[in-house]
C-alpha cells in the first residue's frame, strides 16, 4: 500500500521527532526531558487536524510501519523503559520485595537507568531489528519473536564475535524485551514478547564457541602479594579489597557507622566481619571480610576515626610488594579480579546455577549485569 503524499510527510516528521526526542533523553541528561511532552503536543495538534481530515486511523495503522528507525525509537520512549531519575538498587530491592528471586526474575523487572547503557542497549536493538529485516523479512518490530532474536544472536556466533560483545547483545536484547512488552501495555495490544528462554539457549553455544581471551589482571598470588606489603595499614586496606572485591574509593570512605558487626555468610556458612561501603552513584552495598580483616579495620578507626590514605602511597606499596614476591603489577583493581575468581569458585558447591553465580558476584562486587563477572573470570 502506498503512503498519500501528506501522510508520508507527516510520518517522516514524527519519525525525526521521536529520534530527536531519544536521543535528547540520553546524550542531554533528564534536563531535556521536557522536550517529549513538546514532541507530544505537536504530535496531538496533528492528529486533531488530521481526525477532521478523516485520515486519523490511517496514520494510526501505519505508526509501526515507518522506518525501523522509527519504531525502535518510539519503542525506547513510549514504554517507559528509560527512568534516569530512579534508582537501580532501590528498584532491584522493590523487586525482590515483589518476589523476585534468580537473576533473570529480576531483570525481567528492572528498566534502564544510566544514560550509557540507554545509548549502548539501544544501538543493539536497532541493529538486531534492522537485520530481522534484510535477513527475515520482519518490517514490524512488533513482529519480533525468540527465534528471530536467537538467529540474529546465531549470526553474530558465526561472525566470530568475542565473547564479552556478544554478551553485551545479549543483555541488551533481554531488556528489549522489557521493552516491548512495556509498549505492548502501553498502547493497549497484546505482549507476551519472550525472548529470554531463546537467548539463554544461545548463550550456552556461545560459551563453548566464542574467543573468551581477555588479558588477566588478577595476581597469581594475592596472599603473598598481601604479606609483602610493608606498611600495616596498607596491608589492611589491600585485604579488603581482596576479600570482599571492594574498590580503593570505597576502602577509602569506610567510617566508624560503617562496620555492621559479624554474621554468617550465607553460602559458605562461615562468620565474617560485614562492612557498608559506598560505590559508584552513592550505590551502599556490604562486603563481607575475614574476622581478623575486620578487626584490623576496627583497630584503624578507634586509632584515627576514618579509613583516608594517600592512595598513589598505597599503589606504589603493591608496586614494591608485586616486585618482592616476583608477580607483575597490575594495580590495585586487581585484587578485585582475584575476588571475583575466588568467589564463583567458593559460590560452585551451593546449588545455585552458573548464570546465579554470575549475578551473586556482580552484585558482591557493586555491578548489575551478571555477564560483568566474567570480565574478570578470564584466565
Amino acid at each position: 500500500m502506498s503512503r498519500p503524499r501528506v501522510v508520508s510527510g507527516i510520518t517522516n516528521a514524527v519519525e525525526v521527532a521521536l529520534c530527536r526526542a531519544s536521543s535528547l533523553l540520553i546524550r542531554n541528561g533528564s534536563a531535556n526531558c521536557c522536550a517529549i511532552p513538546q514532541q507530544k503536543k505537536g504530535m496531538e495538534l496533528v492528529a486533531s487536524r488530521l481526525k477532521n481530515a478523516g485520515l486519523l486511523k490511517l496514520i494510526k495503522w501505519f505508526v509501526m510501519r515507518g522506518s525501523i528507525n522509527y519504531q525502535v525509537n518510539l519503542v525506547f520512549v513510549k514504554s517507559g523503559i528509560f527512568q534516569p531519575g530512579e534508582s537501580k538498587h532501590f528498584a532491584k530491592g522493590s523487586a525482590r520485595e515483589a518476589g523476585a528471586k534468580s537473576w533473570s526474575e529480576l531483570g525481567k523487572e528492572l528498566k534502564i537507568y544510566s544514560y550509557r547503557t540507554a545509548e549502548s542497549y539501544k544501538d543493539s536493538w536497532h541493529q538486531a531489528a534492522h537485520w530481522c529485516k534484510e535477513n527475515l523479512g520482519i518490517r514490524d518490530v512488533e513482529k519480533l519473536r525468540g527465534d528471530h532474536i536467537r538467529a540474529f544472536l546465531e549470526s553474530k556466533i558465526t561472525d566470530g564475535v568475542k565473547h564479552s560483545t556478544f554478551q553485551r547483545e545479549a543483555a541488551a536484547l533481554s531488556k528489549f524485551e522489557n521493552a516491548l512488552n512495556m509498549f505492548a501495555a502501553q498502547t493497549g495490544k497484546e505482549g507476551g514478547y519472550n525472548f529470554r528462554e531463546a537467548i539463554r539457549e544461545v548463550r550456552q553455544e556461545a560459551a563453548q564457541t566464542l574467543d573468551r581471551t581477555v588479558e588477566t589482571r588478577a595476581y597469581e598470588s594475592p596472599n603473598s602479594l598481601i604479606s609483602s606489603i610493608l606498611n600495616d595499614s596498607y596491608r589492611t586496606i589491600a585485604s579488603v579489597q581482596y576479600e570482599g572485591g571492594a574498590r580503593i574509593n570505597e576502602v577509602w570512605k569506610i567510617e566508624t557507622n560503617d562496620l555492621k558487626g559479624m554474621k554468617l555468610d550465607p553460602f559458605s556458612k562461615e562468620f565474617k566481619g560485614y562492612v557498608e561501603v559506598t560505590g559508584k552513584g552513592g550505590k551502599e552495598r556490604e562486603i563481607a571480610l575475614s574476622i581478623d580483616t575486620y578487626k584490623q579495620i576496627e583497630n584503624i578507626l578507634q586509632e584515627k576515626g576514618n579509613m583516608e590514605f594517600d592512595k598513589d602511597e598505597y599503589r606504589n606499596s603493591l608496586k614494591e610488594a608485586a616486585e618482592l614476591s616476583g608477580q607483575d603489577y597490575t594495580g590495585s583493581h586487581g585484587l578485585r579480579w582475584n575476588f571475583a575468581v575466588e568467589r564463583m569458585e567458593e559460590l560452585q558447591g551451593t546449588g545455585m546455577t552458573y548464570e546465579e553465580r554470575l549475578q551473586e558476584v556482580s552484585w558482591e562486587m557493586g555491578h548489575e549485569r551478571a555477564d560483568i563477572t566474567e570480565h574478570y573470570l578470564a584466565r
